[in-house]
This record gives structure tokens, C-alpha cells and sequence, in this order.
């Protein structure tokens, strides 16, 4: 475990709001993560995995296993 960055927590927590709206198929989020956030492809790949590993309903993200 790690305590995770300013950014990851702000991604990871709007992860679990676009999986509550339905919008897209989690596997599909990448391009809403480069969008809202302006990263790069690889990075909104990293984050995006990051969440699936470390899904959790409240959207407690305080530490995370990579």
C-alpha cells in the first residue's frame, strides 16, 4: 500500500462517477479521463487501472495498491 497523489484521488474518485452514470463500459472510461483531465493516453491507462484494482463504492482512496 501507498498513499496515493492529489491527482490519482481526483481521478479515481470521478472514475466512480462516471461507473455510477453508466456513460461507458469502465474498459472504455481512457478517453473520458484524457478528456476531463487533459493526460495523455498512458497515463489515463495507469489511472484507469489503478482504479480497477482498487474499486471500492465510498470512493475511499486514501492508499492504494499499484
Amino acid at each position: 500500500m501507498r498513499k496515493i497523489t492529489k491527482q490519482e484521488k481526483e481521478v479515481l474518485s470521478f472514475l466512480n462517477i462516471v461507473r455510477i452514470t453508466g456513460v461507458t463500459n469502465m474498459f472504455g472510461a481512457t478517453p473520458y479521463i484524457e478528456a476531463e483531465y487533459g493526460l495523455d493516453k498512458k497515463e489515463s491507462r495507469r489511472l484507469l487501472s489503478l482504479w480497477m484494482k482498487n474499486f471500492n463504492d465510498e470512493g475511499k482512496y486514501d492508499e492504494v495498491n499499484d
